[in-house]
């Protein structure tokens, strides 16, 4: 069983002990605006900006829930609904990791479901960089799904030698940002993970289906893997992997 059906089969547990899987209540997925989601970012070349992905937010009682996807779409029913959704396919994904977020974070289980806003996209980046570097000292990090922000960041913490990044997006592979070069997420990240003592993987890794491979190399490679990002907040809870989101309400 991969990573998304565990964390739905622990999902449904949650929510069945605590209230019925029909609540008229139910919830709700919406499409953001550019604005809506992230505000006035310093970056330009963020995939949101550029339009390769969205961000789309689950809303459950007074909680919200965000998670980017490139295959975006709205959606309303109840629990039990969303639990019957197919996880074939990225928008499927992407819905149900944004529901979790929401309905998780109005339990009290996790906390920065929302996506930080303006400037703080690139503080995030900044301390969350320093973070890593007091806890792990002068390690390589590789970094899966480019983030401007936190490539500016480890590149002033660990130097430009010892990060490297993948990324999906056809637009960014072969780019050199901050001195270091976007190699193509499909076909070099086994390369990535076997030059890093350290992994940092994007939540929207779960909403595309590459989850469970990244763990599963950096497990075979015995380095610590942490999710970054509001998408992998509730997956990360539910499958007991470490998230680091530092900026995230």
């Amino acid at each position: 069983m991969n990573l998304i059906e565990q964390a739905r089969g622990r999902f449904a547990e949650h929510v069945t002990s605590r209230q019925s899987l029909d609540d008229p209540v139910g919830v709700r997925a919406r499409v953001l605006s550019t604005e809506e989601a992230i505000g006035q970012s310093p970056f330009s070349d963020l995939a949101i900006l550029r339009g390769k992905e969205v961000m789309i937010e689950a809303a459950f009682r007074e909680a919200r829930g965000h998670a980017f996807t490139d295959s975006p779409g709205d959606w309303s029913g109840t629990l039990r609904e969303a639990l019957l959704l197919p996880l074939d396919n990225s928008r499927n994904r992407a819905l149900l990791l944004a529901i979790m977020n929401a309905v998780l974070r109005e339990s009290g289980l996790v906390a920065g479901t929302v996506h930080c806003r303006n400037g703080d996209i690139a503080l995030c980046g900044q301390e969350m960089a320093s973070l890593l570097r007091e806890e792990f000292g002068t390690a390589r990090v590789g970094l899966v799904g480019y983030q401007p922000g936190l490539v500016a960041g480890l590149v002033s913490r660990f130097g430009a030698e010892n990060v490297a990044v993948t990324d999906l997006l056809e637009s960014n592979i072969g780019r050199v940002v901050d001195g270091v070069e976007i190699w193509d997420g499909a076909v070099r990240t086994l390369e990535l993970v076997d030059k890093s003592d350290l992994l940092l993987v994007t939540g929207s890794a779960a909403a595309n289906g590459t989850l469970d491979d990244l763990v599963a190399s950096a497990e075979g490679r015995g380095i610590p893997l942490i999710v970054f990002g509001v998408t992998g907040a509730a997956i990360a809870r539910l499958c007991g992997l470490r998230r680091l989101c530092l900026r995230a309400t």
